[in-house]
């Protein structure tokens, strides 16, 4: 969609801005904040975006009185070069060097890549053999020391009582 009026407001951190006639906020993307940071309130714009909900999302937004041919577009950050001569390969934003090819904050929006296959009958959600009876072994560890905590035997009575209860409840848990 599109529509033009003058900037009646500009939201504190610059990514958002009202439109004359038009109702509630526009929200300017990173690539177009550089653009409506150069427009000063009482400015005709002419503002392209996509209405999701409420939400008005700015991909373009130039003053009224420049000509088409000189229009500035969310796409123009990609073509210029960086000092460097690396840039994020998602967004444009100029890069230190050329260890990676996306910024981190495209690189964080990436979907993460699944460790999982789809399910061939393989999957575990417990784990190795090994890591289930550490698993056991802890937690039985552990109600042995619960129920015998606060008890005043010597310290060498104490641990093996606590031995002794624990190989009791690891024998209880593997029997299940």
């Amino acid at each position: 969609m599109e529509v033009r009026g003058k900037v009646l407001a500009k939201a504190g951190n610059g990514k958002g801005f009202k439109v004359e006639g038009q109702e509630g906020w526009f929200n300017a993307g990173d690539a177009v904040v550089p653009y409506l940071a150069k427009i000063e309130k009482g400015t005709e714009v002419i503002v392209t975006f996509e209405k999701k909900g409420v939400a008005k999302n700015v991909t373009k937004i130039i003053k009224a009185s420049v000509p088409a041919t000189t229009e500035t577009s969310k796409e123009e950050p990609k073509q210029t070069k960086s000092s460097t001569g690396f840039e994020c390969e998602d967004c444009g934003k100029e890069l230190k060097d050329g260890k990676f090819k996306k910024c981190f904050m495209c690189n964080k929006k990436a979907p993460k890549e699944s460790k999982h296959t789809p399910d061939d009958g393989k999957r575990t959600y417990f784990g190795s053999p090994e890591d289930i009876a550490g698993k056991q072994r802890g937690c039985s560890l552990g109600a042995a020391a619960e129920l015998l905590s606060g008890r005043q035997e010597d310290p060498e009575t104490l641990a093996e009582m606590t031995i002794v209860v624990a190989q009791k409840f690891l024998e209880w848990l593997r029997s299940e």
